[in-house]
This record gives structure tokens, C-alpha cells and sequence, in this order.
């Protein structure tokens, strides 16, 4: 009875399906995190060559089963907004390729929509990691999936949702509630890199150089970096403090050069340089061939 409990779990064998044909959130993570292994991987796995992994007795997850509806519910009332669309499947519009399953939509918070995902994590820090950087490197690597399950509620309900959060279940803790806003740009690129695996997938190519989709980095997790033992740093920095009083100059001259062409000249030249005028009176500085 034990191992037949974990597997009631897991996803139907419709989902499985589903999922196998179409990109959804957790893919996304994937997609972003750089890692040519794992897309690799998943790139075998939609084309039918490998199974995914058998998560039926992976702890974590079951926890993430277990204490999802009990973190849902405890954000809603922390929130005192109501959580809709729980376990709600959207597909793409737009973009067909696109699926997504949500834990849930909170209505109403800042007056707008936000895709909500409940997270179980063991909290536990890797190498050079200290335990307070667990949670800041979860949201960054879950960021991916927020922005994809926003885009299709945003796309499914005609509202705008430009929020989403992460609650996480740390250990025994209880939920701690993060937000991020969902930057478009971002969203958009995401989308492409996408569309690109889809590409790789309907031509049977291997994923290989894969289009960059940088994951935001919210402005509260930057920090000063200190650059001095970095030596591409310092010769570049070289450069620029030693070109930077010519640059002001050059930029000066340039000015000057310019109020000195007279009012009727189409162009004026002379001593290496010619300044042409154009129909709208721009004046662009050029040096002579001879």
C-alpha cells in the first residue's frame, strides 16, 4: 500500500501527455538555468527518447504534495484575499506550445491579479552558500515559472497580472511570502527561448547554443562587488580614466565645429574634416579621405 499512496501523488497519465507536447513552468526553469545537461534532458524526454524521472518517493516533493493546500490556505488568510484557479490548467493562446498548471490566482492583491506558487524546501544551503541565501537563489531559480503561469493568466482571464509569489514551507517553518513583479522583457525572451526549443524539438536537433534569457534580478538582492583582483577589470578601467578627458574634449570640439558652419553651407570642409548638413540642419563630422 505504501509506494501505491506516493504514486496517487502524482501527475495523470492526460497530464503526463500533455506536458510531453507542450512547454509548461517548471520547463521554463530549465530552459533559463543554464545548464545544458538538464535541457539536454528535457529535450530527450519530450522527443520520446528517455522517461522523466520517477519522482514517486523523492522526499521533497511529497512534501510539496502534502503541505500545499495547508500553505495555500494559510496565505489567504495572512492575505485576506481569496486564492481561485487552484490546480487550474491554462493553455497558450497565442502560442499553443504553452501550458501551465497554478497552485492558484490571488484576487485583489494591490488591486490586480497575482499567480501564486506554494514551494516545500529542506533549506538546506550549497557549497560557499550560507543559509540565508537559500531562499534569495530559490525565488531567482522559480522566477522563470512565475512569469510563464502569468503570461497564460494574464492571456486566460483578459486581467493583467503583474505580480507573482513564491510561498515557501522551509523545513517544519511556517510560510514565508515573497513577491516579485514580472518584468516583460523578460517574459518575452523567455517565450523566444521557447520558441526555440519547440523548433528543436519539431526538427529532431539537439539543443545547442542556446538563446540567453537572463533571469531579473530584483533591485533588494544587489550588492556592491568589490573588483579590484579582477584583472580584465582593471585594464579596461585603465582604458576608460585614460581616454575619459580625451572623450570630453573630442566632445567639446565637436560642438564648437559645428556652431562655426555657416547658415546657407550644405557641407564645410577644410584642415582633415568636413561636416555635412543635412535637410533637417543635423550636422554630421566626418574626416576626409585626403
Amino acid at each position: 500500500m505504501g509506494v501505491e499512496f506516493f504514486k496517487t501523488l502524482g501527475l495523470s497519465p492526460k497530464s503526463l501527455k500533455e506536458r510531453k507536447n507542450t512547454i509548461g513552468g517548471s520547463d521554463a526553469n530549465i530552459l533559463t538555468s543554464g545548464d545544458a545537461e538538464r535541457i539536454l534532458k528535457l529535450f530527450r524526454v519530450k522527443t520520446g527518447r528517455e522517461e522523466p524521472d520517477d519522482l514517486t518517493l523523492n522526499w521533497s516533493v511529497i512534501m510539496g504534495h502534502i503541505t500545499e493546500e495547508a500553505n495555500l490556505e494559510w496565505t489567504e488568510h495572512f492575505l485576506d484575499l481569496p486564492i481561485t484557479n487552484k490546480q487550474s490548467v491554462f493553455y497558450g493562446k497565442k502560442h499553443p506550445f504553452m501550458r501551465c498548471t497554478v497552485d492558484g490566482v490571488v484576487e485583489g492583491y494591490k488591486d490586480n491579479l497575482a499567480v501564486i506558487d506554494a514551494k516545500f524546501t529542506m533549506g538546506r544551503p550549497k557549497r560557499d552558500e550560507e543559509y540565508k541565501d537559500v531562499i534569495p537563489r530559490l525565488i531567482r531559480s522559480y522566477s522563470p515559472q512565475i512569469h510563464w503561469n502569468a503570461y497564460l493568466v494574464e492571456e486566460a482571464t483578459g486581467k493583467e497580472c503583474p505580480y507573482g509569489l513564491l510561498s515557501f514551507v522551509k523545513q517544519g517553518e511556517q510560510p514565508s511570502l515573497h513577491e516579485m513583479k514580472i518584468d516583460r522583457d523578460f517574459q518575452e525572451k523567455l517565450i523566444n527561448v521557447a520558441k526555440w526549443f519547440m523548433g528543436c524539438i519539431e526538427l529532431d536537433i539537439e539543443p545547442t547554443d542556446i538563446p540567453n534569457a537572463e533571469i531579473p534580478i530584483p533591485i533588494e538582492d544587489k550588492v556592491p562587488v568589490d573588483m579590484e583582483a579582477d584583472p580584465l577589470w582593471k585594464s579596461i578601467a585603465d582604458q576608460y580614466i585614460q581616454s575619459k578627458g580625451a572623450n570630453e574634449i573630442f566632445k567639446d570640439a565637436e560642438a564648437k565645429i559645428k556652431k562655426l558652419v555657416p547658415k546657407n553651407a550644405s557641407e564645410a570642409f577644410g584642415h582633415g574634416i568636413i561636416v555635412k548638413v543635412s535637410k533637417n540642419n543635423s550636422k554630421r563630422i566626418t574626416l576626409c579621405n585626403n
